[in-house]
């Protein structure tokens, strides 16, 4: 049994056509992912500077300390 070199050749061709589209999706996805990980970033910004900085609760005088003894 032989094989012609016509169809090796479109073998190899549709290996590197599904290889390409493979590749091209999997940049595609990444990109979407990070363009969506930037936009909840930015989102947090705008969020953060509308309610301002934490608030953070003042001591009291009733807190106890611990000792080791």
């Amino acid at each position: 049994m032989t094989i012609s070199m016509q169809t090796l050749q479109d073998a190899i061709v549709a290996v590197l056509i599904t290889v390409g589209i493979a590749v091209a999706l999997s940049i595609a996805l990444v990109a979407v992912g990070a363009f969506l990980q930037r936009g909840k970033a930015q989102a947090r910004k705008v969020a953060h500077a509308v309610t301002g900085p934490a608030q953070h609760p003042t001591q009291t005088d009733d807190v106890r300390e611990l000792v080791l003894r």
